[in-house]
């Protein structure tokens, strides 16, 4: 016995299997593209975090040139300021990212307003090529957070798409996370 199909249920066959061809390959096109954003995100993250340990070993520097001047700074900065920080400052999560952060602007904020009311630190070469290395790491650090943001935002929209969320399921993508 031979089975012939009606052309309408031949047409539905093939519309039906086109969109479902099409549906797979937007959903793997989709899981390819936020995988590569997703990567970029923290390799911005990472970037982020590696400025703050740049402008910890600033601080760390600065606090030399207080002690070759033998001038007094807070007690938290004595021993090459505290917390003591390592590679491990390029390996943060968002909370620690935030206490680190503020943690180092306290002390830059102070250990530069030491150094300007103290006339011999403030026209030390050394002083003067540490502050502007802290200030452009600062802007560098504002620009690192725009672009982490700007790519997070990114992210976060294109793993809640409509089209797109089967694969987000399955491939467990989450919100990342905004930085202030």
């Amino acid at each position: 016995m031979i089975l012939t199909l009606s052309p309408f249920l031949i047409t539905t066959i093939i519309i039906v299997s086109v969109i479902l061809i099409l549906f797979i390959f937007i959903e793997v096109l989709g899981f390819v593209l936020l995988k590569k954003h997703s990567e970029r995100v923290e390799k911005r993250n990472y970037n982020m975090n590696v400025l703050l340990a740049q402008k910890y070993d600033i601080l760390v520097l600065l606090a030399k040139v207080f002690k070759k001047y033998q001038v007094a700074i807070p007690n938290e900065f004595e021993d090459e300021l505290s917390p003591k920080m390592d590679e491990s400052l390029k390996r943060l999560t968002l909370t620690e990212r935030l206490t680190v952060k503020a943690y180092l602007m306290k002390a830059s904020q102070n250990l530069l307003y030491f150094a300007e009311a103290n006339p011999k630190v403030k026209e030390d070469q050394e002083y003067k090529i540490l502050k502007t290395s802290l200030l452009e790491i600062d802007k560098n650090h504002r620009k690192a957070i725009a672009l982490y943001n700007a790519d997070a935002l990114g992210f976060n929209y294109w793993i809640h798409f409509w089209i797109l969320r089967p694969i987000t399921k399955i491939a467990h993508f989450e919100d990342k996370e905004i930085v202030s």
